[in-house]
C-alpha cells in the first residue's frame, strides 16, 4: 500500500508506519517509479517529487472506471495550490507553488466525463479558482460549451470581476464556496482577500445576484474570540443574505503556519491526536477562552444557525437565486 497526500507529506514518518511506501509532495512525477519499484519488490519507503509537476502534462483520469455506475458528482482540477498562503490553510503551498492547467486540457478532461454523463455534475477540485492571471472567460467558455453544473472555490473578489459576473451562471456555475473566515480576527497569509466585511459581502451580494449560490465559511475559534462575539457571529449569519453556509473551528493541521505558531508556544492540546482534527473538535488551548467553553460555544453557534427555521430561510434564497441562473 502507498499513502500519498496533504497529511502523508508532512509528516511522512508517521505515515510510513502505516503502508509499504510514502509519496512526499505530488505524486505525478514520482509514480511510474513507484510502480516500477513494486512491480520488482524493490519498495523504497519514501518518494519525493524533486520540482513542481507541469500540469500541461497531466495524465487523463481514468473517468470510464466509473462509467455505467450513479456518480453524483465528477472531479476536474482547473489548477493547483493557492496564490495566498493563509495561516491556517494546508493546501495552499504543501503541494508546490500555484499553478493552472492548460485550457486544452481541462477541455479534454470535460470531453472524457461528457462521454459517461449527458449534464454532468461536476465539483472543481481548485483551491481558489479565477484567482491566477490566465485568461477567466477561456475557462467560462470551456465549462459552458460542455453543458455541465459545478460548484467550486473561489475568493470573494470573484463579485467585483464583472467579465467574470456576467459569464458565470451561464459557464454553469451554481454555487462558490468563499471563505469570510473570522469576524475577530484576520489570518495572515491572506492576501488581496483581505478587505473589510462590508466590501466582502457587497460582492457576495453580486455573486448571487448573478444567480449563482455563495457558501459562505466561517472559523470559529480565532485568537480573541469569546462568547459575546459568537453571539454576534449567530447574529450576523441569520441576518445576511448569504444562501448557505458553513462552519468549523480553527483547526492547526501540520504543515501550516498555524500549526507551527500554536506548538511553538504550548498551545497544542498533548491528549489530543489525529481524530480530534475533524474541523468541529478543539484541538488547542485558546485564547481568552477555554477549551471547554470554546467547544460549547462553537455548539451553540450550530445549534443557532442551522436551526430548522434559519434552515429553511436559506433554502428560500436558494430557490430564489437559482432562479436567476440559466442552467436551472
Amino acid at each position: 500500500m502507498v499513502i500519498g497526500g496533504l497529511h502523508a507529506t508532512v509528516c511522512a514518518d508517521e505515515a510510513a508506519r502505516h503502508c509499504d511506501a510514502v509519496v512526499v509532495g505530488e505524486g505525478e512525477s514520482v509514480w511510474d517509479e513507484v510502480l516500477k519499484d513494486a512491480q520488482s519488490q524493490s519498495l523504497r519507503q519514501i518518494y519525493r517529487s524533486a520540482s513542481d509537476f507541469d500540469l500541461t502534462h497531466s495524465p487523463m483520469p481514468r473517468f470510464d472506471l466509473l462509467s455505467g455506475r450513479a456518480i453524483p458528482r465528477w472531479t476536474l482540477q482547473t489548477e493547483r495550490g493557492c496564490p495566498f498562503a493563509c495561516d491556517f490553510c494546508g493546501a495552499s503551498r504543501l503541494l508546490g507553488s500555484f499553478r493552472e492547467k492548460p485550457i486544452v486540457r481541462i477541455r479534454a478532461e470535460l470531453a472524457e466525463i461528457s462521454r459517461f454523463s449527458r449534464r454532468p455534475w461536476i465539483e472543481l477540485a481548485d483551491d481558489n479558482t479565477f484567482a491566477g492571471g490566465g485568461d477567466a472567460n477561456e475557462l467560462l467558455a470551456a465549462l459552458g460549451e460542455a453543458n455541465v453544473r459545478y460548484f467550486t472555490e473561489a475568493d470573494w473578489r470573484v463579485g467585483e470581476r464583472p467579465e467574470i459576473l456576467r459569464h458565470l451562471a451561464a459557464s454553469g456555475c451554481v454555487q462558490l464556496l468563499v471563505g469570510i473566515e473570522s469576524l475577530v480576527f484576520r489570518y495572515p497569509g491572506m492576501g488581496a482577500k483581505q478587505a473589510e466585511l462590508k466590501r466582502i459581502m457587497d460582492a457576495v451580494c453580486a455573486i448571487q445576484d448573478a444567480g449563482v449560490v455563495v457558501n459562505g465559511c466561517f472559523i470559529v475559534g480565532a485568537d480573541g474570540e469569546t462568547n459575546a462575539s459568537l453571539d454576534r457571529l449567530i447574529e450576523f449569519i441569520l441576518a445576511s443574505p448569504l444562501a448557505e453556509v458553513q462552519i468549523t473551528l480553527q483547526t492547526p493541521f501540520p504543515g501550516t503556519s498555524l500549526y507551527q505558531r500554536m506548538k511553538q508556544t504550548g498551545r497544542l492540546i498533548e491528549d489530543r491526536g489525529w481524530s480530534y482534527y475533524t474541523l468541529f473538535d478543539v484541538t488547542y488551548r485558546p485564547q481568552p477562552m477555554t477549551a471547554e467553553q470554546l467547544q460549547r460555544g462553537f455548539h451553540r453557534v450550530i445549534g443557532a444557525v442551522f436551526a430548522t427555521a434559519a434552515a429553511e430561510r436559506r433554502s428560500v434564497l436558494r430557490k430564489e437565486i437559482w432562479r436567476r441562473n440559466p442552467r436551472f
